[in-house]
This record gives C-alpha cells, sequence and structure tokens, in this order.
C-alpha cells in the first residue's frame, strides 16, 4: 500500500525540493506564454464538461467565500499569481517571476503583460494590490484567505507589471500562499458585483449559479495560457457543475450518463467500483488532506485539559479507519501521511485508552458531562466521523449530542464559538506553514475562529520555521510544534483525507492533481475535452 501511496498521491521528493526552492524565485515554463497571433483552438477542442460534485461554494466573492479548487465548479473562472503543475510543484501563474531580499521581509512579483480580466481589464500591478488589500480587509476577506496574507503589511506598485509586498516578517512561504487557492484575482471595478456575477482570470468564465443546483460557466475566449504546440487554451466549450451532496445519488448520475466527471466517491463504492468499471471510466484516488477534532479554547467543558486528555484518549482512530474510510488512506496522528516528505517521524500522539479515559473523567468529576459536536451536514465522512466519536465519547461517560450543519450556519457557529466540538477538515496544505499557522497560531483569526488556543512556545516555533529556508530544519521545528498540539489538544487528528474522481471515457485529455485540484498548469479541466 504503501509503494502505491508513494506513486499516486504523495508528494515526490524532487516536488518537495522543487517547491521549497520555489519560495526563493519563480521562473516561466515553457507552454505558459501570453497569447500570440499563432496561438489557435486545438483541433479537437469543445464539448460540455457534466461536473458532478459533492460541495459547491456557499457564495460567489471568492474574497469572502473559498472557492475550493477541488469541490467548487465556480473555482474554474479563478487563477492567482502563482499556479501549480500536476505534482503538486508551485509554478508562475499570472506572476512569471518572483523573488525575495535576503531577509525574506519583501516579495516582488514580475507579472505577464497581456493577461485580462473576463471583462477585458488587463492585470496589472495596481489590480494585484487592490485585490491582496480588499481580502485583507477584515470586513470582507475570508478568514481562511486573509490568512494566507496575514504577514502582508503593504503592497507596492513598482511599475505597471511589478508588483511588491512587504511583510511585518520574514515569510518563505509566500509565493505559495498567493496560489489560487486561497487567494485569487478579480477584476477591481467589478467587486461591487461580485456576489452576483464574478469576473475572474480563470479560463472559463461565470454565466450563472445556483446553490447546490448548477453553475455554468463558458470558455474565456481570451484566456492567456497555451498548451505546448501554442494551441490556446482550455479545449472545452462549456462547464455545467452539477452538485450533488449525496454520494450515491452523484454516482448514479454518473452511472446514467447525467455527469460525465465526478469528484469523492463514497470510500465503501471506491473497490468494487473500480473492479467492475474500470472500462467504462478512468478512475483516480488522490491524496485531499485530513479530518481532526477540535475542542473549543473558548467556552464549555473542554477547556479543561483532564477532559480534553480524557476525550483523546477515548477516540479509536482504527474504528474510524474501517467504518467510515472503508480502509481507503492511512490513519493520521498529524497533517502529512506517511510517504510524504513533510510528514514528521517524530509526532508523538496519545494513544487509543479506553480505561483512562474513564479514570480522568472521574479525576475530573465530569461523568455525564454534556458535549455538543457539530459537523459539516454536506459531508458523508464529516458526519460520519461525527457519528463514531459520538459513540466513543459516550462509552467511557460523556453524553453527546451531534449537531450537523449547513455550510453557513457552520461558519455562524464557529465564529461565535458556539460549540464544544468541532468535526473539521483540512485541505492538502502546499506549504505546512499554511496548516502550522493558519490554523493554529494564535494571530490567525482562522485558527481563533476554531479552537481559539495561545501557546507562546508553539507561536515561537511556527514563526521560526516561517523564516527558515532550510526544509529539513523546518520539519524539527514543526515536529516540535505538532508535539506541543499533541499535549495540549487544540485539534486531535483523526484521518487522512482520500477522494476518487472518476471520468467517462469520453472524457479526454483529462487528468487530476494528484492532490485533487481540477484546474492545474497546462492540465485538469484546461486541456481536457469532450470526444463527440
Amino acid at each position: 500500500m504503501m509503494d502505491k501511496y508513494r506513486q499516486s498521491t504523495a508528494l515526490s521528493r524532487r516536488t518537495f525540493l522543487t517547491t521549497a526552492s520555489a519560495a526563493l524565485a519563480g521562473v516561466a515554463l515553457d507552454g505558459l506564454g501570453p497569447q500570440s497571433e499563432a496561438a489557435q483552438r486545438h483541433p479537437k477542442r469543445g464539448g460540455v464538461l457534466q461536473f458532478g460534485t459533492r460541495l459547491d461554494t456557499g457564495g460567489l466573492d471568492s474574497h469572502r467565500h473559498t472557492q475550493y479548487h477541488v469541490s467548487h465548479p465556480i473555482a474554474a473562472i479563478y487563477t492567482g499569481l502563482t499556479d501549480i503543475d500536476q505534482q503538486g510543484n508551485i509554478v508562475p501563474g499570472i506572476a512569471e517571476s518572483w523573488e525575495s531580499n535576503k531577509e525574506l521581509t519583501s516579495w516582488v512579483f514580475r507579472l505577464r503583460q497581456g493577461v485580462l480580466f473576463h471583462n477585458g481589464r488587463e492585470v496589472d500591478a495596481e489590480a494585484v494590490k487592490l485585490n491582496l488589500l480588499r481580502i485583507k480587509d477584515p470586513a470582507i476577506g475570508h478568514e481562511f484567505s486573509r490568512g494566507a496574507l496575514e504577514g502582508v503589511a503593504t503592497v507596492d506598485v513598482v511599475d505597471k507589471y511589478t508588483v511588491r509586498c512587504n511583510l511585518t516578517e520574514p515569510d518563505v512561504s509566500l509565493p505559495t500562499n498567493l496560489m489560487h487557492y486561497p487567494v485569487n484575482l478579480q477584476a477591481p471595478d467589478n467587486f461591487d458585483k461580485a456576489a452576483e456575477h464574478p469576473i475572474g482570470t480563470g479560463p472559463f468564465k461565470f454565466v450563472s449559479w445556483t446553490r447546490f443546483n448548477e453553475t455554468r460557466l463558458v470558455r474565456f475566449e481570451n484566456y492567456w495560457e497555451t498548451d505546448t504546440e501554442g494551441h490556446n487554451l482550455p479545449y472545452l466549450d462549456e462547464i455545467i457543475g452539477k452538485p450533488k451532496r449525496e454520494d450515491s445519488v452523484r454516482l448514479t448520475a454518473l452511472r446514467t450518463g447525467q455527469i460525465n466527471l465526478m469528484d469523492n466517491m463514497a470510500y465503501a463504492d471506491v473497490e468494487r467500483f473500480k473492479k467492475s468499471h474500470s472500462e467504462q471510466y478512468n478512475v483516480w484516488t488522490l491524496h485531499l488532506g485530513g479530518v481532526f477534532v477540535v475542542f473549543n479554547f473558548r467556552q464549555g467543558p473542554f477547556q479543561d485539559k483532564i477532559i480534553r486528555t480524557a476525550a483523546a484518549h477515548a477516540i479509536d482512530r482504527q474504528a474510524i479507519h474501517n467504518s467510515v474510510f472503508y480502509k481507503q488512506g492511512h490513519m493520521l496522528d498529524q497533517v502529512y501521511p506517511p510517504g510524504n516528505p513533510w510528514h514528521l517521524e517524530g509526532s508523538r500522539s496519545l494513544e487509543y485508552d479506553p480505561e483512562k479515559a474513564k479514570t480522568l473523567l472521574k479525576q475530573a468529576r465530569a461523568v455525564g458531562t454534556a458535549i455538543e459536536l457539530i459537523c459539516n451536514a454536506n459531508l458523508a465522512y464529516n458526519r460520519e466521523s461525527a457519528q463514531v466519536v459520538q459513540e466513543l465519547w459516550n462509552d467511557v461517560g460523556f453524553k453527546v449530542n451531534v449537531k450537523p450543519l449547513d455550510t453557513v450556519p457552520l461558519l455562524e457557529a464557529t465564529k461565535k464559538g458556539d460549540f464544544h466540538g468541532l468535526i473539521q477538515g483540512n485541505s492538502y496544505r502546499f506549504d505546512p506553514d499554511g496548516f502550522f499557522s493558519r490554523n493554529l497560531h494564535s494571530k490567525s483569526d482562522y485558527a481563533q475562529r476554531l479552537a481559539g488556543w495561545h501557546n507562546e512556545r508553539y507561536d515561537k516555533l511556527v514563526e521560526e520555521a516561517r523564516r527558515t529556508l532550510d526544509p529539513a530544519r523546518r520539519k524539527t521545528l514543526y515536529t516540535e510544534a505538532w508535539n506541543i498540539v499533541n499535549v495540549e489538544l487544540p485539534h486531535f487528528h483523526l484521518h487522512e483525507l482520500t477522494t476518487t474522481s472518476v471520468a467517462a471515457k469520453q472524457v479526454k485529455h483529462y487528468q487530476p492533481c494528484v492532490l485533487a485540484p481540477f484546474t492545474y498548469r497546462a492540465g485538469g479541466i484546461r486541456t481536457a475535452y469532450i470526444e463527440a
């Protein structure tokens, strides 16, 4: 299983090193040049992609609502200063190159000339500045997106195609954070209309959207990226997103031809489907992220460390592995799975020990403590993980109520701290600072919306890692920081998230990124077409 995992889902050692070096300087790559008179439509281009997804965005304004590049069809209308390739390396996007000063406190990005927003406005340094400042505005920017720009103090327009970000402290990860997820660019002259009709820079333009019903996008005829032969991308004429919350409904839609691409097959169906339908469909199992329990430090019984420790000892990861994930992926006690270069070999997590959990609850005089555990109602693995945790906690003496919430109520509950425990997922972080800072550093708005935890030593370790170029040294720092988390328990990790993506054979030249995004440099939906 390990060899298969390393081949199909983990970042390679080459990816690890090139991602680290990309933090110092970006360079333009072949096939990414601006449009020219020689650029033309691909001879096999065309068709309508019917894309069935498990999730949908909470709203159209990408600065207020994240546009997840794995499961939100609307994400296809956006790109960022940097991009990713099929292996997950950070590569040039709208910025054709970048470099930092020696101290890693100032980053200069040089933009491609001739890149256009969907309304025809050119993407220049002033437009980039306006976007970054809007995302940083606490009244507008989503906590997760703001967290990616938290260290950006000011943004300077050096010249029309050069922008400089000045940081409050050294940060090796900034180029990674400026990828299209979560930081993407909108047309500044359309900011006030972004909630109704967003205008981005991506390969597809917005037509219409009804949440959890249909998203309609059409090819952006002036998209700047070309393939290696000089043909304009994308090849598809149209994408119709058809979000379907229930895994069985989405799979039925694929089998009956209502959709020809789907994400997130139910874990229970994966092995059987691969054996029975490999001749009709292409199937990819990909690394997606992880799932963990958040303990609320702002209010409720989990403010008591003894009660948190009892709850952690009561969790049987093997039960979750078997009953929720059907043995797909890995049981995880940390962010990155085995085989990934950022996996921390020295991580020490609390083990399943229900008798110790019962003893600790008695010690804290907390037997019978009522716990409200919230989760995302739209994610089967989230709901099912919550149900298993509920049973395990009840077995040792808690009285747990599980409360599934839709996206917007869930955001409101976490913002207000109106919960005791939370089942939370994380998407893949292309640089580990994206998790260790954004999810847990005390100055992160997103971290405060989750656990609300503060540990000075943890903060200092993560800050040192952020200004460290050597990957080995960064891993050492993250290992020490994570072992603080394993003791203090703002989070307790449960399992790796994998995703199985399936396309009908008529969808040609499509392959998702190994880390699950459906759009990336010179690939994914940018190069897919439908065979007539």
